[in-house]
């Protein structure tokens, strides 16, 4: 979040020095305490002007590089990398097709350039080149003296925990220097501690002693966080910054009788080294507090469904008490997400609740790829299932939240040879195809409608089964209408007995996605002889990363005059749309064409992730909250820098088929995008939604394997901005 105008807020800025000073509007960022500098870029810039950034102490002439970085959008520095970040450390920024504008540098004084809260600093601004033109030399005196920063963890309530003699003994925190001698640490020193992974450090925590409204920021080590949470909250955010000295913003809350809690952080290994260099206090007033909320204040108007899977939470958690389950589901009702779809498991692959009917996954199991590790193991998953319940543990505190809790199967996937297949698919491999169960078998759907009756017996409120990930469980269209119709009859029992209806939902292949044409939608919701519909949600979907914009009209025009709402689906996992620009815009669409709506798969990973994510998903429940956060990117689009941002691959080495490179663009309005590969134009799109290809098929090969070149042009008025990348596809 960004604020274009100095507020008063107890503090000042003031600017001197020569004529070029009076040409820049030099304000006070009143939440990030960042100084911007509005200066003017010459005429005769050109397309790349190469601008450096250096601060001196007053009148010496002793000038070294400031933190400096362009005025973007929150979704352009979601996507920066770590090579543009590290120029940006060293006060050198790119500005494209900037002549004879005016442009702003952000500029981060803390550590270096403010000493006791205070700056007083001589600040150059110099376009680069065979001839440096300096554009801009100013005095700037900041006072951020109430900026509270907490980075001597000297002072934590528990003094005994922290060794502070230089050394890092495990199995103990330590308040020392960095390993490397090139780390970024603010003062030298940071907060470290590393221990066995099966014996976690003690926790920590200081209380400051603050009163009213703070901004709250955090900033560890790179790339090694911590688990952090007020005193008065019920669960933990993990936070660590991706770049050397980069602020993360946690939350704005009031802090009165308030502290903070560090713990270790946790993952599919046991406990992990956790670090952190400082968090950053900004006072608020009331009003400025309440302008920070007002985007996500306003009555829902949307119904938000998530998919919640407590086996990939407890993937790389350390999950031994009922009482942890509850923090998922609190993190699901900040984010105003009241149906909460959760899985519990995969037919023929062993579950992962408190059932009696199957096979139960209790000792170890595998996962999707993390980072260089394809296929990592881990014994976290199955202590969950030893020591907690899982469908009645969150039922009842789903009813205490206010959420809808259905139980959610994915339709088949039994992981064959692996240690998550079940019995019941290892005993009958002639009903497999494929690594799926086969539903045209009678015996197999019994087996599936079983497990649904139990999960409702132990207090379900809903039931959803997921073919988009696995279609090839369904042969025939009339196996999956089989299938839905005995489901349907289930629920119905339940709902006499109970005096209230259960809801069905199902995910499916959407148009264009794998097998699409085995799910007939229609006849869910409009059976024959004029039936009760078997679904009351339908969510069309995508399976992978590339099908992220499936038109949603035919379903919702076919739900007109039923029951049923459609719920599309926006995909929440890494190779989804980036936040928050993308994903509004994919959003904003789909309301716009009518949908109630939406279905967020994997929405673990972003309610319980990045803060921005977090307070992105906060905003979908309200349509008029996301028109109005693209009509404040609309108004500040002229004032950003122009630049163009492309997705990283979601896995290593390269871009693979099943995803496609998604690109941004700040700084021009959002028209005519050109896409080219190595001199090739590949593709044009008129507006949103931007990718190099299309989400069809025959773009899966779009980037072959090895490295290439790729030119992305957008019209800037009468020109064009233009941008170069080196990729690789894998």
């Amino acid at each position: 979040m960004c604020f274009q105008k100095m507020m008063a807020l107890g503090f000042a800025a003031f600017v001197f020095g020569a004529a070029l000073a009076r040409e820049a509007d030099i304000s006070v960022d009143p939440v990030t305490r960042c100084v911007h500098i509005a200066y003017a870029v010459p005429a005769d810039a050109p397309d790349a002007a190469s601008i450096v950034c250096t601060w001196s102490p007053p009148d010496s002439n002793e000038w070294r590089s400031a933190k400096v970085m362009p005025l973007l959008s929150e979704t352009g520095l979601e996507l920066v990398s770590g090579e543009e970040w590290k120029e940006w450390m060293q006060g050198r920024i790119v500005e494209r097709r900037a002549a004879g504008l005016r442009r702003t540098l952000v500029f981060h004084p803390y550590p270096d350039a403010q000493i006791d809260g205070k700056v007083n600093v001589d600040l150059r601004i110099v376009m680069d080149g065979a001839n440096p033109k300096e554009l801009l030399r100013s005095r700037i005196l900041v006072d951020n003296s109430d900026v509270v920063y907490m980075e001597d963890w000297t002072g934590v309530l528990q003094k005994d925990f922290i060794v502070a003699d230089g050394t890092r003994p495990e199995g103990q925190w330590a308040y020392c220097a960095p390993e490397k001698a090139d780390s970024a640490i603010s003062g030298g020193l940071a907060l470290y501690g590393a221990s066995p992974s099966g014996a976690p450090l003690p926790q920590l925590s200081f209380m400051p002693g603050l009163k009213g409204h703070y901004a709250i920021f955090v900033c560890t080590p790179a790339s090694c966080g911590m688990k952090v949470r007020l005193t008065g909250d019920e669960r933990y955010d993990s936070l660590a910054s991706r770049f050397p000295s980069e602020e993360i913003l946690w939350r704005w809350a009031r802090m009165d009788h308030q502290g903070i809690v560090l713990r270790q952080p946790h993952h599919y290994t046991g406990y992990t080294p956790g670090a952190m260099d400082y968090i950053k206090f900004v006072p608020l007033t009331d009003e400025l507090a309440a302008k920070m909320e007002e985007p996500y204040d306003g009555a829902a108007d949307k119904r938000i469904a998530g998919y919640w899977e407590p086996y990939s939470w407890a993937f790389v958690e350390d999950i031994r008490d009922n009482l942890q389950h509850r923090e998922p589901l609190l993190a699901y009702r900040q984010a105003g997400i009241l149906l909460v779809d959760t899985q519990l498991g995969r037919f023929g692959m062993k579950s992962v609740y408190e059932t009696d009917l199957t096979d139960r996954l209790i000792y170890s199991t595998i996962g999707d790829p993390i980072g260089e590790v394809s296929q990592p193991r881990t014994d976290n998953v199955g202590r969950m299932q030893q020591f907690t319940t899982t469908v009645a543990t969150e039922v009842r505190y789903a009813r205490d939240l206010g959420l809808q809790w259905y139980a959610n199967f994915g339709a088949s996937n039994c992981y064959p040879g692996s240690p998550l297949q079940g019995d019941f698919s290892k005993n009958h491999p002639e009903w497999m195809r494929g690594s799926a169960l086969r539903f045209e078998v009678p015996e197999v759907r019994d087996y599936a409608l079983s497990l649904y009756r139990e999960s409702l017996e132990l207090g379900a409120m809903g039931v959803s089964i997921d073919f988009c990930r696995y279609p090839e469980t369904i042969d025939t269209v009339e196996t999956c209408n089989r299938f839905l119709q005995a489901l349907h009859a289930i629920t119905e029992e339940f709902g006499q007995s109970r005096g209230v209806h259960v809801p069905v939902l199902v995910r499916f292949p959407g148009a264009g996605v794998r097998r699409s044409e085995l799910f007939d939608y229609r006849t869910w919701m409009r059976p024959p002889d004029g039936a009760a519909p078997w679904v009351d949600y339908l969510c069309p979907s995508n399976i992978q990363g590339k099908q992220l914009d499936i038109d949603a009209v035919p379903y919702l025009a076919a739900a007109e005059g039923t029951p049923c709402q459609v719920l599309p689906c926006i995909d929440g996992l890494g190779w989804g749309l980036p936040m928050p620009g993308p994903f509004l815009w994919r959003a904003m669409r789909l309301y716009e064409a009518g949908a109630p709506g939406l279905y967020i798969y994997q929405a673990d990973a972003r309610v319980m992730g990045a803060p921005m994510h977090q307070r992105t998903m906060r905003l979908l429940s309200n349509s008029g909250a996301i028109r109005r956060w693209w009509d404040e990117d609309a108004r500040l689009r002229s004032v950003r820098s122009k630049r163009i941002s492309i997705t990283s691959p979601s896995e290593l080495p390269g871009y693979h088929g099943w995803e496609r490179l998604r690109i941004w663009v700040d700084g021009t309005p959002l028209g005519e995008m050109e896409a080219w590969l190595d001199g090739e134009l590949v593709n044009r799109m008129p507006g949103p939604p931007y990718m190099l290809g299309t989400e069809e098929d025959a773009s899966d090969n779009v980037i072959p394997p090895g490295d290439h070149r790729l030119k992305i042009r957008v019209k800037d008025g009468e020109g064009w901005l233009e941008q170069e990348f080196a990729i690789r596809g894998a």
